[in-house]
């Protein structure tokens, strides 16, 4: 801004009278802003109103649908023995129960070793020197583990570890302690040497045990003896047999997991073409899809008609003129389409534009598509294309499926790969040779000369499953939380062969809460519509200017303005609508499946009305006899009349209240469609209010403009009237100064 120093020599207040002579303009301009600041505020007030809105129509979606009410109550005999919790699914009832098993985890306490720390090696514990080799099972899989006499007992835990268990050793008590990370026998876990070296290390270390029958350890023997070949004999084992086996299968993970051809890798290649294709078959029917349903619509108009339509709808919205915005509605209507239908119109029109301007788009199929839509045989090319889209389909789900197959084949062969990884050998005939040895070990060889002094006195719980009996069915789980037809039993003690019961009912006082929770939302909600409807008149009140503010002390503006405020949606059209929209539903009759109109008041609900309520309660809602309502507490006998429909009868309960929340639901949808003065979910004229605030921005930009040029236009006025001021006022003294000499 130009600093200006003015009548210096007419001695006038420039600035002042400057701003006297613009001072309508001003005053238009400040017209303006105010009106735009009460928009401003007006819209800030519809948008916390909206909000609210729209959370008690999120709680209506949920409300019209039957799980909002399924609330369960269970109760058990014996808590000690089991705990359940009832989802929305379990049937109502009384169950026995017996706990016959509790699921546990495998755990192994090794025997006590004095002395030893965790940086204690296995040959001050007694291994001999060499290296030997120990096999995890863990987790669906094996882990190799080799030792030697240098190893640490701190370092065999971490590779115990490694290989899925937890594991720790307990410098105090000198143990090993080792548990299954998951309960359930299918998490079980078995620490069994593979050679007589292994075997060594597992002594010297206080956890070796003689493979229990039924348990973990003999279940991996008998993993191994799948793989042996034996002599006619059917006791000594084949060697080359054997090997032969092994060699087999090691040969066929390698070409899974390898690159070439019958590779996973080469599968999932093929498949990725394969879904490429499907893509573009699939980007072809759309785009034919598109043409046909455009071009079925346009068949109503004329080649003129129809070259204009298809320009305009190709046209950038925002650049449309309002004759060109009135042609495409005077269309629509020629067509008989409705907005979602020609809505559904333009985006096809505008999809063949796309696809057809792409440059990676085959021109022949545009052709193809347009030429057979002409001549009448485009169903043709629509039943080619299915048998292309359905024939890759059913290759793909092969190709999965074959996928699928190899990576169970690896699986199930997961010991193998497990004990002698790819890594550690370069060829397969060493691997073979390997597994040989470990086999012929575990079969034949799982230390023969095992004596009761070799045991180490190392002791190892298995895991089991939970079992339990409900209903005389019984079911097993892996974990102690068994769940059967919406019932959650979570098993805690075994019952020993006594049943205790399980009784499931209706939760009345958690539908009870579901219900009034809505109330207490709809009531404060339909409480503020009232205040905001009639409010107080603020007629006289505009918003204040900096001027006016400079005037009057901070705590007189927030009053001033808060009465503005309060007043912005007083008698508004928009709200009145809503309201009655709202008090409309909730005051309806519904016809039950018993055939019995209902409403809200058949359950003790009612609203007081305007002359007996309190101010701006007339719509709110009171539950006859509800104690922690003051106005109705001690209607119905003081009894809870809510309460008492929902033991009597919660089914019809139930659909009452979908049944209203449905109606309310879908009339606030209704009302909330997207449309050129809203925008979706939104009550209130949002894009009409936004459009007028930019319209205000453009308007008082323009009055500020125009007072700035007068401002300057006087000013220059004055200017020119002082430099002639100081010119006369410079003659007279040189005239006056001529005179006096």
């Amino acid at each position: 801004m130009a600093i200006r120093v003015s009548g210096l020599v007419s001695g006038l207040d420039t600035d002042s009278i400057v701003q006297e002579l613009v001072s309508a303009y001003s005053m238009k301009k400040d017209k303006h802003v105010k009106a735009q600041t009460k928009l401003e505020w007006k819209m800030d007030a519809w948008k916390e109103l909206n909000k609210k809105v729209n959370k008690l129509y999120k709680r209506l979606g949920n409300m019209k649908l039957s799980s909002y009410y399924n609330k369960k109550s269970t109760t058990i005999s014996d808590t000690t023995k089991a705990t359940v919790v009832a989802g929305s699914s379990a049937m109502n009832g009384t169950h026995t129960l017996s706990v016959d098993e509790v699921a546990t985890t495998g755990q192994l306490t090794g025997a006590q070793l004095k002395g030893a720390k965790r940086n204690t090696t296995l040959v001050e514990l007694g291994m001999a020197s060499g290296k030997g080799h120990i096999s995890v099972n863990a987790n669906g899989g094996t882990t190799d583990i080799e030792v030697d006499s240098n190893m640490t007992v701190g370092d065999f835990v971490s590779k115990l570890q490694e290989a899925g268990v937890s594991a720790n050793f307990d410098e105090t008590n000198g143990r090993f302690y080792i548990s299954a990370k998951k309960s359930g026998k299918e998490n079980d876990f078995a620490i069994m040497a593979t050679d007589s070296a292994g075997v060594d290390a597992l002594k010297s270390m206080g956890i070796y045990m003689k493979p229990k029958s039924g348990g973990k350890e003999e279940s991996v023997i008998n993993e191994w003896k799948k793989y042996a070949q034996y002599q006619a004999d059917g006791v000594t084992l084949d060697e080359a047999a054997t090997k032969n086996n092994i060699s087999t299968i090691l040969s066929n993970i390698a070409q899974y997991q390898g690159t070439g051809a019958g590779s996973i890798a080469e599968l999932e290649d093929l498949n990725a073409a394969k879904k490429t294709t499907l893509t573009n078959l699939q980007s072809e029917r759309n785009y034919a899809t598109a043409y046909r349903s455009s071009k079925d619509t346009l068949q109503a108009l004329n080649t003129t008609e129809q070259e204009e339509l298809e320009k305009l709808i190709l046209k950038n919205e925002a650049d449309l003129t309002g004759t060109e915005k009135a042609t495409l509605r005077d269309y629509q209507q020629k067509l008989g389409l409705s907005d979602e239908d020609y809505a559904q119109f333009k985006a096809n029109v505008k999809a063949v534009d796309s696809y057809e301007k792409d440059p990676d788009v085959d021109t022949n199929l545009v052709s193809d598509v347009h030429t057979k839509y002409a001549n009448g045989t485009i169903q043709e090319w629509f039943d080619q294309n299915t048998a292309g889209i359905e024939s890759i389909v059913n290759d793909m789900k092969g190709i999965a499926e074959d996928i699928a197959d190899k990576q169970d084949y690896i699986k199930e062969h997961a010991i193998l790969t497990g004990t002698a990884p790819a890594t550690d050998t370069n060829t397969i005939t060493d691997r073979t040779d390997i597994l040989w040895d470990r086999l012929s070990f575990m079969v034949s060889a799982q230390d023969p000369n095992y004596s009761d002094a070799d045991d180490t006195k190392a002791g190892k719980a298995d895991a089991k499953d939970a079992t339990i009996t409900l209903d005389g069915i019984e079911y097993t789980s892996a974990t102690n939380d068994i769940t059967v037809n919406g019932l959650t039993i979570t098993a805690l003690q075994k019952t020993n062969g006594q049943d205790v019961t399980i009784t499931t009912q209706a939760n009345v006082q958690g539908i009870y809460d579901s219900i009034k929770d809505f109330l207490k939302e709809y009531n404060a909600l339909i409480k503020e519509m009232d205040e905001l409807y009639n409010a107080d008149s603020a007629k006289g009140y505009e918003p204040l200017t900096d001027d006016e503010k400079g005037a009057m002390t901070d705590k007189e503006i927030e009053k001033w303005e808060d009465k503005i405020k309060k007043s912005l949606l007083r008698r508004d059209d928009t709200l009145s609508t809503v309201m009655n929209l709202m008090t409309t539903s909730m005051a309806q009759g519904i016809t039950l499946s018993d055939g019995k109109k209902y409403s809200l008041a058949s359950f003790g609900i009612k609203t007081q009305g305007y002359l007996a309520s309190a101010e701006n309660e007339g719509n709110v809602f009171h539950i006859d006899g509800d104690p922690e309502d003051e106005v109705t507490a001690g209607n119905n006998g003081g009894a809870d009349a809510l309460m008492a429909a929902i033991q009597n009868n919660p089914e019809m309960v139930q659909e009452f209240f979908q049944k209203l929340s449905d109606d309310l639901y879908t009339k606030l949808d209704k009302k909330m469609q997207s449309s050129t003065m809203n925008s979706k979910f939104c009550i209130y004229n949002d894009k009409k209010m936004q459009k007028d605030y930019n319209e205000y921005s453009k308007t008082i930009k323009k009055w500020e403009e125009k007072t700035s040029a007068m401002e300057e236009y006087y000013y220059k006025k004055f200017a020119a009237m002082e430099k002639a001021l100081s010119s006369l006022q410079s003659s007279t003294s040189a005239l006056g100064g001529l005179l006096g000499s």
